[in-house]
């Protein structure tokens, strides 16, 4: 029975007592979901499915009129049944219960090429829901698993809406988070628009970043609370969530038909991680006391910057990959770390231009990282131009100018 409302639940009684005695038909419905919970209560050997419930509320009335038998309640809301159920959560398929999934539904017509199912399953997160939907599309188009990949890769919108030919569309996994964000925006809006936020994040999600722009300590645990009720995030109760991977893809992915998912909100969302992620990170990297803290949010950054392009970063995409990168330097951590100081330095050319402090900084920053990693003859040069352009622009006694000057005789003595 489909038990998202009380009146649904209404309706599907009625339906099952015109379906145990056809005759009843012609009465209102009112008296045939009465008929219907009278048999329940005086019989035995039944298994209700209470299908979809929004809100233990609206099924709790035929709860309390049917004691005597079970009933099994399947809902997207992970908390509030203490007082009405005992709760089983389902986590993610297993790997090979996954693929299992996927070649059996892929070749249930016949044999299929199924190399690639594993990795498909993997990118898919497990998630039931996602490897049924896909292995149901790749067997009505012919599509391969690796295929599939390469499409999901380059049009995740309409591949997480795509459902196959006779496939219920209301079940697509865009359709599903669709309905759960109306619901939680409709209780309270942050819930909804902040979830385009959380892809900016990485799976585990420590406590490392200042929630407070979102409110004040009893409305946001409020808020997290209802995303986690409804299975949007999963609480490890100890400060720590976790977003699935597919949540994440599916939020960054823009659809101008879906009101979560408008372009301009996601950029907005982008930008609002960065800021608060660049305000995270103290401001002495080299203090011990600090490192934990730096180690903490290296995983944001990446998530950040890893699923856009460099022009759309902000000075604040730039401070955080400035600091994160000048932490990894100076931990021996060289590797990626000169493009990411090249891209820090692009964007501050971008919007601060060539003759900036922190652009000047900036140019110091990548000529430090390719002195780190062994390569003078890019960082001689690039002190030496950044040592000129600091003199002529921020005049002999700035600190910068000292700094760059200590590390081009540095560099140049180890030449």
């Amino acid at each position: 029975m489909t038990a998202d409302t009380a009146a649904a639940v209404d309706a599907r009684l009625a339906a099952l007592a015109c379906t145990l005695q056809p005759g009843l038909a012609a009465l209102p419905v009112e008296m045939q979901t009465e008929r219907a919970v009278a048999w329940l209560a005086g019989r035995g050997g039944w298994l209700p499915v209470l299908d979809n419930v929004e809100d233990p509320v609206h099924i709790r009335p035929l709860l309390d009129r049917i004691p005597g038998g079970r009933v099994l309640v399947t809902s997207r809301r992970a908390t509030g049944w203490h007082r009405h159920a005992t709760t089983v959560r389902l986590g993610v398929l297993e790997a090979v219960d996954a693929t299992a999934l996927f070649t059996r539904i892929l070749t249930h017509q016949g044999p299929r090429e199924t190399d690639g199912a594993e990795e498909l399953c993997a990118e898919l997160g497990y998630l039931a829901l996602a490897v049924e939907q896909a292995a149901a599309y790749c067997a009505e188009t012919g599509t391969s698993p690796i295929a599939y990949l390469d499409i999901l890769a380059k049009w995740p919108a309409a591949m997480f809406a795509a459902a196959a030919e006779g496939g219920d569309p209301e079940r697509a996994v865009a359709r599903i988070w669709r309905i759960t964000l109306d619901r939680l925006t409709a209780i309270t809006p942050w819930q909804g628009t902040s979830c385009g936020f959380w892809p900016g994040m990485p799976p585990r999600t420590f406590p490392a970043i200042s929630w407070s722009p979102f409110g004040d300590p009893p409305a946001l645990a409020t808020a997290i609370g209802r995303l986690v009720a409804y299975s949007m995030v999963t609480d490890l109760g100890d400060g720590t969530v976790i977003l699935h991977r597919l949540v994440r893809a599916h939020s960054r992915t823009s659809d101008q038909d879906d009101p979560h998912r408008q372009a301009d909100a996601i950029d907005r969302a982008r930008d609002k991680a960065a800021e608060l992620l660049a305000q995270a990170f103290p401001a002495d990297g080299e203090r011990p006391a600090n490192w934990p803290r730096y180690r903490a949010l290296l995983p944001h950054v990446e998530a950040l910057t890893r699923h856009h392009t460099p022009d759309h970063d902000t000075l604040h995409t730039a401070r955080a990959l400035d600091r994160a990168t000048r932490y990894q330097v100076g931990q021996g951590v060289l590797a990626l770390t000169i493009e990411a100081f090249r891209r820090a330095l692009s964007t501050r050319e971008r919007l601060l231009g060539t003759d900036h402090p922190y652009t000047l900084t900036s140019r110091n920053n990548l000529a430090y990282a390719y002195q780190s990693a062994g390569d003078l003859a890019e960082a001689v040069p690039l002190y030496e131009r950044t040592l000129a352009d600091a003199e002529r622009v921020l005049g002999s006694g700035h600190p910068l100018i000292a700094l760059v000057r200590g590390n081009l005789e540095s560099a140049r003595s180890t030449r």
